[in-house]
């Protein structure tokens, strides 16, 4: 498409942007009835103290989501009166702000721990904590740049660490199969929007489409249908590592051909579909084409890892700890702790002769529990490198290589092994507190990516019409002509984007209302 939100050419009659607008105060609203409300009813007052905590939450989380996509918004705090009387200026940022702090710093006293419930779909202690470390961070960064929220965000977040609660799953692909499967685990998933159900079981509708719009493509109804609507870039696809198994499992690296089960593998990354959200996970059957009851995380405990190495390195730059909290993440994400020792590289030792069809490379021996798998390069009769396609888990000694083919000889291959520390920072990446950054920004794209997150971090860094622009370029440059068009977003972006208009419809009724600056 040439037009709307998602290549940035839009305007402030978009119903997208209106819906946003919409459904946030429509949230408000509601908090503001319950709140004005709350003390009326004969309760137990534990339950009342619980239920104000949730309502202040959702609707300072509300007025968080509000500013990030449109600035200075009018802070609402008491229920709508009369509808005759729509005139409410946008109050300044900062108040706003203040208020959301005050909020949520009020609930967090107020709700329950999430051991009290053993899902991730209520508010609890560790849910206000993290997100409370989010909004820290955003307001030390643009547009406020008040710094000294970094020690706010620090400790908050070292709140949900030290809890004890919490810890990272073993297997980041299980993780997002969870959320297929509608299982929790409160250990690493501290927050998530809850759906249920496909519509074929009843007629209630609390569905969602994670996986549905967005998913490795097909239509077979056993496996899923996947309209398959949005691909990885080569940009992230090139800050894995090969050996890290987040980037196979965000891209996906197939999608099935039509309405079969057959696997179609891609081999350039603009070509990949996400893969974060799988449907042949589900397990609700007969499955419907368009919906499923799939979560969506909101926060886990990997951002919570992230933000405190963030926010601890510009108080005062790389420390120990912080470093190993990244470290943490990374080799969760390069498997270390599901596989073991696995292989690291295959390192060709004798190109051989001859060679003019690619020979078929095996891993054997090692004592595996799952044996690797590697592909060969052939360039002027010789092989010219082997790649890993999966490493495999739990090799006790080093494995041979054998290349074997219909056409050439001679060629060999060695096997280094993976080490526990191989996922880790290189000192360069830790070297001082730019480097360190520069690392955390990375490192959010490859473990957090299609969250919902990534805008509005690039844009509290400064940096989110540089890096579109960056993306755009590569499309041009080097994406096969079928996918050129995926330079349209960062064609079409500038400043005026770091900020949504205000609906044209909202300032049609509210005089008091301006437009965010480059917006009609």
């Amino acid at each position: 498409t040439t037009l709307g939100v998602q290549v940035y050419n839009y305007d402030s009659n978009n119903s997208s942007v209106a819906g946003i607008w919409k459904a946030l105060y429509a949230g408000i609203e509601r908090a503001n009835i319950l709140l004005a409300n709350i003390d009326k009813p004969s309760m137990p007052e534990a339950n009342r103290s619980v239920v104000r905590g949730e309502a202040l939450f959702l609707r300072a989380y509300y007025y968080y989501l509000l500013t990030s996509n449109f600035g200075d918004v009018p802070l609402i705090l008491e229920p709508t009166k009369s509808v005759n009387n729509p005139e409410i200026a946008r109050t300044p940022l900062k108040e706003v702000y203040a208020q959301i702090l005050s909020d949520m710093t009020t609930a967090e006293g107020l709700v329950k721990p999430i051991t009290a419930y053993n899902f991730a779909g209520r508010v609890s202690k560790s849910a206000v904590q993290g997100i409370l470390a989010r909004v820290c961070l955003k307001m030390a960064g643009n547009p406020l740049n008040d710094k000294t929220k970094y020690a706010d965000a620090a400790k908050w977040a070292k709140m949900v660490i030290n809890s004890g609660l919490h810890s990272l799953n073993p297997s980041y692909e299980q993780i997002f199969i969870n959320h297929m499967q509608d299982k929790y685990d409160i250990k690493e998933g501290i927050w998530e929007v809850e759906f249920t159900g496909n519509l074929l079981q009843s007629g209630v509708n609390e569905t969602g489409r994670l996986g549905v719009l967005g998913g490795l493509a097909g239509t077979n109804d056993e496996i899923g249908n996947s309209y398959g609507q949005w691909n990885g870039t080569r940009v992230l696809y090139d800050i894995y590592k090969p050996q890290d198994l987040r980037r196979d499992w965000n891209i996906g690296s197939y999608y099935y051909s039509g309405a079969t089960k057959n696997k179609v593998f891609q081999t350039v990354a603009e070509a990949k579909s996400v893969g974060k959200w799988r449907r042949e996970y589900e397990l609700l059957t007969p499955k419907n084409r368009n919906y499923n009851g799939a979560n969506f995380p909101l926060l886990r405990y990997s951002d919570v890892l992230l933000m405190y190495a963030e926010a601890q390195n510009e108080i005062s730059g790389p420390d120990a700890e912080s470093i190993n909290y990244v470290n943490l993440v990374r080799q969760r994400g390069a498997g270390k702790v599901l596989n073991g020792t696995n292989v690291f590289t295959v390192n060709v030792v004798n190109g051989g002769s001859g060679y003019t069809t690619v020979p078929n490379v095996t891993i054997n021996g090692g004592g595996f529990t799952t044996q690797a798998t590697a592909t060969a390069a052939i360039a002027n009769g010789r092989v010219s490198a082997i790649t890993v396609v999966t490493p495999g888990s739990f090799y006790a000694s080093v494995p041979t290589v054998t290349i074997a083919g219909t056409t050439g000889t001679g060629a060999t291959a060695t096997v280094t092994l993976s080490t526990a520390t191989d996922a880790d920072l290189i000192p360069a990446e830790t070297a001082n507190q730019a480097a360190f950054k520069s690392t955390i920004i990375d490192e959010r794209s490859r473990e957090l990516c299609y969250e919902g997150l990534r805008r509005g971090d690039l844009i509290r860094w400064g940096i989110f019409v540089e890096r579109m622009k960056n993306s755009a370029s590569v499309a041009t440059l080097r994406y096969i002509a079928a996918f050129k068009y995926a330079s349209r977003p960062g064609d079409n972006i500038s400043e005026k984007h770091n900020l949504l208009p205000i609906p044209l419809s909202e300032i049609s009724l509210n005089r008091l209302l301006t437009q965010n600056p480059g917006w009609l």
